[in-house]
């Protein structure tokens, strides 16, 4: 199996379009705001939520996979986004339909930024994590889900770039919500000093396990969590029956780090693609 390849990336852009998806349907079920939506677009998901979520619960992802992408289609979204005063942001995968990159252009979208997509192709060995004796890995939901959401909140916290108390609320309860997260938690000399989650999604490709919303609180940074709380969900997505794992990161930072050290390769660097509000023109 080529890691790199158009099947692949179909498959990786799929899961991470159905995981942004399923966090805005599950937010709806939670809030009742019935102006948040995921929209289909032209082979991908848009999400379009609420103005202090930001970039994080507010843009496109798998657009143009498998699909032509249309004027009238881009037209819509910044429509959508202009609502909600935001500028339209897309993470476009190289693999994606060439009209993607052409109609992006040719309406004035620049590059803002970049993320890593990694995968890991799973084996029957990774169904056996070998964890550090001085962490314990707690899948249990009901030792978890009581706790998810403070610790998320107290691991993102202090970040280089701050996001609001708001959002990693909402994050970390949507994880929560939704039957197809595991959840987990680190304990290192019996206090949690992490959290994750994994989704389980259905791809063209079969299975794959979405890793995300992993945090460690400050004082264990540095001390093995992240790595112990990789290789328990690789286990997990083993368990599970999916055929590969996935991680989006931001390039050189922390997480990337951790994912390469647990065996993860690059499959594709995504580009963000930004078409500022102040140059709008839409017709």
């Amino acid at each position: 199996m080529i890691l790199t390849g158009p099947e692949i990336s179909y498959a990786l852009e799929h899961a991470e379009a159905s995981h942004l998806r399923r966090q805005v349907e599950t937010y709806c079920q939670l809030t009742h705001r019935e102006s948040a939506r995921a929209i289909a677009v032209s082979g991908g998901i848009a999400a379009v939520t609420e103005t202090v979520f930001g970039r994080k619960l507010n843009h496109v992802t798998g657009l143009g996979m498998g699909a032509p992408v249309g004027e009238q289609a881009v037209e819509e979204l910044e429509r959508a986004y202009a609502a909600l005063d935001l500028d339209v942001e897309i993470d476009l995968c190289p693999h994606a339909d060439s009209t993607a990159l052409a109609v992006l252009a040719e309406r004035g979208y620049g590059v803002r930024a970049f993320s890593n997509t990694y995968v890991r192709r799973l084996a029957d060995s990774d169904a056996d994590a070998v964890l550090p004796d001085s962490i314990e890995i707690v899948e249990e939901r009901s030792q978890v889900e009581d706790v998810f959401v403070s610790h998320s909140i107290a691991g993102f916290a202090v970040q280089a770039v701050p996001r609001p108390a708001i959002l990693l609320n909402t994050l970390a309860r949507i994880a929560v919500a939704r039957a197809d997260t595991v959840l987990f938690m680190a304990r290192r000399d019996g206090e949690i000093a992490g959290t994750a989650g994994m989704s389980v999604i259905d791809t063209p490709a079969g299975p794959i396990a979405h890793l995300y919303i992993a945090s460690t609180l400050p004082a264990y940074r540095g001390r093995g969590v992240q790595l112990a709380l990789l290789r328990a969900r690789l286990s997990a997505a083993r368990r599970a029956g999916c055929i590969m794992a996935s991680v989006t990161a931001r390039p050189a930072n922390t997480s990337a780090r951790n994912t390469e050290r647990a065996g993860f390769s690059l499959a594709y660097t995504k580009s963000t693609l930004v078409k500022r509000r102040r140059n709008r023109a839409i017709g």
